[in-house]
């Protein structure tokens, strides 16, 4: 376990590479699963704010869909509802018909807006499962069976680090960048 600041980074987290290969696991992450992802409070609203902006995006059996509501509550958490179990989340598109992609994601990169301000946190990190507790934050990796990395990954926290440094600050991706070259971790 590794603790930077107040981030508590796990062991797995520390030593694993792995950077998302899109071509090769075709977006799987935003299909399968029997409960739609976390969100916040914030992270709703964000969305429901931008669902004309991502309706372009999206087939019209998801635009209805998410017309009657974008979040439901399950056990006291917030998620975004899913349509089906095992089926790509409503927000998302597969413009070649094979890669399920997120529209939100889409419209972040086509407007040239920081992808958190659009897209959930969870989404945009997974596998990397960061959660925010009383004392900090707590860095967990989850990968699943269907997940593909690129070949020679960097270590997850650095394929992550524009995204993390956006939460964490640049100092905190330097201290992780010196204590990975203080193990002779190259990337």
């Amino acid at each position: 376990m590794q603790i930077i600041d107040n981030v508590i980074i796990s062991e797995q987290v520390w030593n694993t590479r792995f950077s998302c290969d899109l071509t090769k696991c075709l977006g799987k992450c935003c299909q399968y699963g029997d409960l739609g992802a976390p969100i916040c409070e914030e992270e709703a609203i964000n969305i429901e704010k931008n669902l004309e902006n991502v309706f372009p995006y999206l087939p019209l059996q998801n635009q209805k869909f998410l017309q009657a509501g974008v979040r439901e509550l399950f056990h006291g958490t917030l998620h975004i509802r899913e349509i089906q179990e095992n089926t790509p989340c409503p927000l998302a598109h597969m413009p070649d018909g094979k890669t399920v992609l997120c529209s939100l994601h889409s419209y972040a990169l086509d407007n040239n807006i920081p992808l958190l301000d659009v897209k959930p946190l969870w989404c945009s990190l997974f596998p990397l499962i960061i959660k925010k507790s009383a004392d900090g934050w707590m860095m967990n990796l989850h990968i699943p069976d269907f997940c593909v990395s690129e070949e020679n990954a960097p270590p997850v926290i650095i394929s992550f680090a524009p995204l993390l440094e956006t939460i964490f600050g640049k100092e905190w991706i330097e201290k992780v960048e010196e204590l990975y070259r203080q193990e002779n971790v190259s990337w």
